[in-house]
């Protein structure tokens, strides 16, 4: 069992790896084509709009990751009749948001121009852009429904090779669009088609995977099951208030007091970091599947282990990522992707760097809380983030500009985030006490923030030309991490589990590649 719940894991994490990879190369050429031939202000247009819609999608109330939670035991002992029960109950308030956020949408697209301000650019059309923004992201939740199925059943590989496929084309869609009539509408569109047909794809899958979801003899849902999903919803609520208190709100603060021109340079180095992140968190969220499989039919002491080894594996990768980010995104950006102009100064890509990293360093404790569905535990964390993050921005912002939000950001997810997600998963996971969790957080961040800045500093005195430059301090930032960490950890047992995943994912890659090259 366990080496099942490892091939799961390392199979939606490849295919999350790989997809994601293919999709943000696509997506950089997009940006530099779309940077080339519109006006720079529809990048700021861009950030500001997918702002306003994550503030829509309070909507979801955190449904999806309550069922999806109560779907990891039916599956685990194949129990048809809970899991046709539960996604009768998921279709049901999917479809009700997604007609809740496009109504309430529609309602905020006429006022579009006074909720921007005098930050309202001067672009034709302004109401109808937005509202494509609000359609896709309402059609989404129509059929996406049956994608938390095959997830929760260790098959993420599946959604994430539809997911990329559709994405990978509809960038390729776009870059014609682009060159041939520079037309955002048409740009807009296939945004929205990519949306519409990928979840109908994943749907049509979930249903051959699954034949017994057709079936029509489906008995009501359990109370007690039901009433666990209340409880975990209230406190997803109150997650996702605290999550459109972070990036949403930060947008729209910069824009109000640095102006919309810092947006669309902030909306670039997002794209950079939001690509990263989302290859990192495919990683956690394709374990959460099988930490809730582990949940279920392990002792709490071989969980534990498991949680010490999968925190290493989040520092290490995070020490890797950021350290490649600081000493190579500006080279990146103006000597390979848009120029000298779209380049954010040192001390703001430091912010946004640790901001990055110490955001990156919750994963493995996000992961343990979501599969453990402790949703209701961690309510009081988001409403502390939610009241004191905004607030904390608006004291900041204006003596410190864009670095005074970037700064807000690290101290609510050092002193808030990091600290009450630690006691959830340590105190109601293991029964073990908060100190230990805050010691570990602690000596992986000083180690990897240490060589991550150390890395920094040796590449301000190299000057090498564009591509050369970014490769350079890209190997640079990547090695030191890995090198503080390997020389403190090399004999540790989370060292030694980790090196024995690594080889059993190397040696099934090479099994996999055998036959083609017996072909």
């Amino acid at each position: 069992m366990a080496e099942s719940r490892v091939k799961s894991s390392v199979r939606n994490v490849l295919a999350a790896w790989g997809g994601q990879a293919a999709y943000a190369i696509c997506a950089f050429v997009v940006r530099a084509i779309f940077v080339d031939t519109l006006a720079s202000e529809y990048v700021g247009l861009e950030t500001l709009f997918t702002s306003l819609l994550t503030i829509l999608s309070l909507a979801d109330l955190g449904v999806g990751s309550a069922i999806t939670f109560a779907l990891y035991k039916p599956l685990a002992f194949d129990d048809r009749q809970q899991v046709k029960s539960l996604m009768r109950l998921f279709k049901r308030a999917y479809i009700v948001i997604g007609c809740v956020v496009i109504a309430a949408g529609a309602c905020m697209t006429p006022f579009i121009s006074a909720l921007l301000g005098s930050s309202a650019p001067d672009i034709p059309n302004l109401k109808l852009y937005f509202f494509c923004f609000v359609l896709n992201t309402g059609i989404s939740y129509f059929f996406s429904y049956k994608a938390s199925l095959i997830t929760a059943d260790q098959k993420n590989y599946v959604v994430s090779l539809i997911q990329y496929g559709f994405q990978i084309a509809m960038c390729g869609a776009q870059i014609a669009v682009l060159l041939v009539t520079g037309n955002y509408l048409l740009y807009l569109c296939c945004m929205i088609a990519s949306t519409l047909l990928q979840n109908i794809v994943i749907s049509h899958t979930a249903n051959r995977l699954y034949p017994y979801l057709r079936e029509k003899d489906i008995d009501p849902l359990d109370k007690g099951v039901l009433s666990s999903i209340k409880k975990n919803i209230v406190g997803l609520l109150m997650h996702r208030v605290a999550e459109v208190a972070t990036t949403p709100t930060s947008n729209l603060i910069i824009t109000a007091f640095v102006g919309l021109a810092t947006t669309s340079l902030y909306g670039n180095y997002q794209l950079v970091t939001n690509a990263l992140q989302r290859v990192v968190v495919k990683l956690f969220d394709s374990i959460i599947a099988s930490v809730g499989n582990l949940s279920a039919k392990e002792s709490n002491e071989r969980q534990y282990e498991v949680f010490r080894t999968t925190f290493f594996i989040n520092a290490l990768i995070y020490g890797v990522v950021t350290g490649a980010l600081l000493c190579a995104i500006n080279p990146f950006i103006w000597g390979i992707w848009l120029g000298r102009d779209w380049v954010l100064p040192d001390l703001t890509v430091i912010l946004l760097s640790l901001l990055f990293y110490f955001q990156g360093m919750r994963c493995a404790g996000q992961a343990f809380t979501s599969a453990y569905g402790l949703y209701w535990v961690t309510k009081w964390k988001a409403v502390l983030e939610a009241v004191s993050l905004p607030v904390l921005m608006l004291i900041l912002v204006r003596p410190l500009g864009m670095n005074g939000v970037l700064l807000s950001g690290i101290i609510s997810t050092l002193c808030i985030s990091t600290v009450y997600e630690g006691w959830a998963v340590y105190r109601r996971g293991f029964d073990a006490p908060l100190r230990n969790y805050v010691k570990m957080f602690a000596l992986y961040s000083v180690l990897d923030v240490g060589a991550i800045l150390l890395g920094f500093w040796i590449c301000s005195f190299i000057a090498l030309p564009g591509l050369i430059a970014f490769l350079v301090d890209a190997v640079i930032g990547m090695a030191l991490p890995v090198a503080v960490l390997w020389l403190c950890f090399h004999r540790t047992r989370e060292y030694a589990e980790t090196r024995s995943i690594i080889k059993r994912v190397a040696a099934r890659l090479r099994h996999r590649s055998q036959p083609e090259e017996a072909a």
